[in-house]
């Protein structure tokens, strides 16, 4: 009897200690669901095998250690998480007042407990492009983040994933917009070739240019305090900005930094193009409502195209006035250019519409895409896209787990997102979701 009950304490010591290894080891296993991988097709009643946060393996006989933490995903559909190549959303606001400003990092503005990252994991967006706003010369560098993390770094996936460039002059005329661009830029490409020289160095990029007020003509003390050093800080600050704005601009023509070029109309994709190739930019074209026009430009574009996010609309006809409806992914399918969505909701979720990324491929699948490519152009194109496609975007072995659990098939409106799942650890999971609870079941006060 002695003998039994040191053998049940031994075994509910091993037992707790897998438990503690479970925990400590983060093993997760989904089993039973049906697996869409993306890039390697299909899989019924397939098992996914999480360590640490990555995928260790996926398939249909992938054995369970005893430490794993099981999710039942029988009768359920398991994708990667969506990725959003594209938004201005989660940070205080999109634009400065200044529309050259380079130096400006959009990680410093972003907010993690803003309501924005709750919503995308609750609609299985697990991966995000955070860029300044369209309404600029230079925005500022963009960032590549998850959308789960207590702190800004706890989500950073990559800080300097690209600049905002905007083809639209924000006030006066393209012309004098475009003229201040390639100032901005041939500056830069000289700089960089007195770089490359050794003719250049941090403290000679730091040197205000001819015009600018420099340190030496700042005011003088007069006698009244402390106020007197602060025009001398103020140049010395603004010299530094300028410096560090410069050796992101030569990043940007050294090819080293991709833009994300904002065309909102199809002259701008026009000049766009031409000053990509002046320059060899490393351009990802963002696509206002009417640069549809120029589709034709873009049939050699290196990367898909990121689509407005007004997929569908009616356009009138300046002579006639006769109105026509313009089904943007139709137009880019017919033309053969790849594309990505982005989501918008001018400031107002709404049940369903724009706002959501499962909404916009399933128009374009209404306009003649096919599921398959539709759900790649939620996840793995975009990957792509930023560059990061070696750590998200599709279900293999050694990529993040990052994973959404859908209680039905991918893009229809019956179908609900059950579970989203980020670096191996479950951040929504609907049966908690309280906020859906009282909006699907509102109780009369």
């Amino acid at each position: 009897m002695k003998r039994k009950g040191l053998v049940l304490i031994a075994a509910w010591g091993f037992t707790f200690a897998c438990q503690v290894t479970g925990l400590l080891a983060d093993t997760l296993a989904i089993k039973g669901g049906t697996i869409l991988t993306v890039s390697a097709g299909r899989m019924e009643d397939g098992t996914i095998l999480i360590r640490d946060g990555k995928i260790e393996s996926v398939g249909k006989d992938v054995p369970v250690p005893i430490e794993a933490t099981v999710i039942d995903a029988k009768g359920k559909v398991v994708i990667p998480g969506f990725v959003e190549a594209h938004t201005s959303e989660g940070m205080g606001q999109s634009n400065e007042r200044n529309d050259f400003v380079p130096f400006l990092s959009v990680v410093d503005s972003i907010d993690p407990v803003l309501d924005f990252f709750e919503e995308s994991r609750r609609n299985g967006v697990t991966t995000i492009a955070i860029v300044p706003g369209n309404s600029t010369l230079v925005g500022g560098r963009s960032a590549i983040l998850k959308t789960a993390g207590q702190y800004v770094d706890d989500m950073i996936v990559r800080r300097d994933a690209g600049v905002k460039v905007a083809m639209q002059p924000t006030n006066g005329s393209r012309m004098g917009h475009l003229a201040r661009l390639r100032k901005e830029l041939d500056k830069a490409k000289q700089s960089l070739e007195k770089r490359s020289k050794g003719e250049l160095d941090s403290k000679e990029s730091a040197k205000p240019e001819s015009g600018e007020k420099k340190q030496d003509d700042a005011p003088k003390p007069d006698g009244n305090g402390a106020d007197a050093s602060q025009p001398e800080n103020n140049a010395a600050s603004e010299a530094l900005y300028a410096s560090k704005g410069l050796d992101v601009m030569m990043d940007v023509v050294a090819g080293k930094t991709p833009v994300f070029l904002y065309c909102d109309s199809a002259m701008d994709v026009a000049n766009g193009k031409q000053l990509a190739k002046d320059y060899s930019l490393d351009c990802i074209f963002v696509l206002g409502r009417t640069a549809y026009k120029a589709v034709d430009l873009l049939k050699d574009a290196k990367h898909p195209v990121v689509l407005d996010k007004s997929l569908v609309f009616w356009e009138s006809e300046p002579r006639t006035r006769m109105e026509s409806k313009v089904v943007l992914p139709k137009v880019f399918l017919d033309a053969k250019v790849p594309f990505v969505f982005q989501t918008g909701d001018g400031g107002f979720r709404t049940t369903i519409g724009s706002s959501y990324l499962w909404y916009q491929a399933a128009v374009a699948v209404k306009a003649g895409m096919s599921e398959e490519a539709a759900l790649r152009a939620l996840t793995l194109t975009p990957a792509e896209l930023l560059g990061v496609s070696e750590l998200v975007g599709s279900i293999e072995a050694g990529k993040d787990a990052d994973l959404v659990i859908l209680s039905g098939k991918p893009l229809r409106t019956a179908t609900w997102v059950e579970k989203t799942i980020v670096n191996g650890k479950v951040v929504y999971d609907r049966s908690n979701d309280d906020k859906l609870k009282r909006l699907l079941s509102p109780k009369a006060e």
